[in-house]
């Protein structure tokens, strides 16, 4: 059982749901990157899903694609991911880390390379998400080769028979996306959010993570209600530190996160 797979099934035993905070590497520091995932762990995150910049993010809107350029212009380079996650892991965080990148990044620094130096810094698992499951093969095989998890995104508008197949080769957990379109924060759950959930849960067993607008509280109630295992939240956090000083935002990202932590538990 992967690090991944074991928090899902200890929190499904404790009655409650994995609540998982995107962080974008480097936005706007390393620094800032150490002391946010801090104060996500001491509320409560179960599981830290670290983005990869990224100079043409498609699947992202304009706060995370914010958050990304400023980390770039900073001067981030992917070697630095590395050793953000070799840092983390050296101050003593224990909990499961996803990657989530785009394809670029990775065939240009060679698949096979790229997820052994993730697997040898203390990740777990790599989220590419414009990686087609028929294109997936070599990163698939990589993952396996080097013990990493490979999560895989599935959309309101997957079909049936798509579906099975993308549940049938995820490890770890699956991605649901709430709604068409790209990330950032929403003031509801879209209805397709729920109708997606439905058709998900017969289908595997696999624990089912929601994201793409996942902003408040009762948004991850229904979502755990209709059958959830968890919620993955980022541009309502990127939002917070990117429009005030940066000590403020940190004390209101913790309550925010604890209160989002609060509402998986049912």
């Amino acid at each position: 059982m992967s690090r991944i797979s074991g928090t899902f099934a200890s929190l499904a035993s404790a009655g409650s749901g994995a609540y998982i905070p995107y962080v974008c590497t480097g936005d706007p520091d390393m620094e800032f990157t150490a002391e946010l995932v801090n104060s996500l762990c001491r509320a409560g995150a179960d599981i830290i899903e670290l983005g990869l910049p990224f100079s043409d993010p498609v699947a992202d809107g304009p706060v995370i694609q914010g958050a990304m350029s400023r980390a770039l212009s900073a001067g981030f380079k992917v070697p630095r991911l590395f050793e953000t996650i070799t840092a983390i892991r050296s101050s003593g965080l224990r909990l499961p880390i996803v990657l989530m990148t785009y394809y670029n990044p990775v065939v240009r620094m060679g698949v096979g390379a790229f997820c052994a130096r993730l697997a040898k810094a203390g990740g777990d698992a790599v989220l590419v998400v414009d990686l087609p499951i028929e294109e997936s093969g070599e990163v698939d095989e990589a993952a396996m080769d080097n013990g990493l998890d490979v999560i895989r995104l599935v959309a309101p508008s997957t079909d049936d028979e798509r579906m099975e197949l993308i549940l049938e080769k995820a490890s770890g957990f699956a991605y649901a996306v709430s709604a068409a379109g790209v990330t950032g924060s929403r003031q509801k759950l879209a209805s397709s959010a729920l109708s997606l959930l439905s058709r998900m849960r017969p289908i595997s067993q696999i624990p089912i993570a929601i994201g793409f607008g996942m902003s408040y509280p009762d948004q991850v109630r229904q979502a755990m209600l209709a059958g959830a295992s968890g919620v993955v939240e980022g541009s309502a956090l990127i939002s917070i530190y990117s429009e005030e000083n940066k000590s403020k935002a940190l004390d209101r990202i913790e309550q925010h996160a604890r209160e989002m932590k609060a509402a998986t538990r049912i």
